[in-house]
């Protein structure tokens, strides 16, 4: 697990690279698929249901990522606000992810 954190927190790292900032936008761009330019609860919820993060799939949880991002108060989360808390929230999941799955496969017994 050691290994998949380092991997996921160099991954996350290159947010402020033009690689990062590609994937970045394409991410949000899959997110919002009412084309709108923000992410609301539903589609943040749908969006970290796809990524395998099914913890997330509690309103309370959402509410909590969208206050923790929603900088404007406007209670959805637009490109800046995305590409501000989605490395943080993408390495926490993503390592708490690959925990999940090391245990599921018996990793991590």
């Amino acid at each position: 697990i050691k290994a998949h954190t380092n991997v996921i927190t160099a991954f996350t790292g290159t947010a402020e690279t033009k690689f990062g900032k590609v994937v970045l936008s394409k991410l949000f761009e899959v997110a919002d698929s009412d084309r709108s330019g923000a992410l609301d609860k539903d589609e943040l919820k749908e969006s970290l249901n796809k990524l395998g993060f099914t913890w997330m799939n509690d309103e309370k949880k959402i509410e909590g990522l969208v206050s923790k991002s929603d900088l404007n108060g406007d209670e959805v989360i637009d490109f800046d606000e995305f590409v501000a808390q989605a490395p943080k929230t993408l390495r926490q999941n993503l390592i708490k992810l690959a925990k999940q799955n090391g245990n599921a496969l018996g990793f991590l017994v």
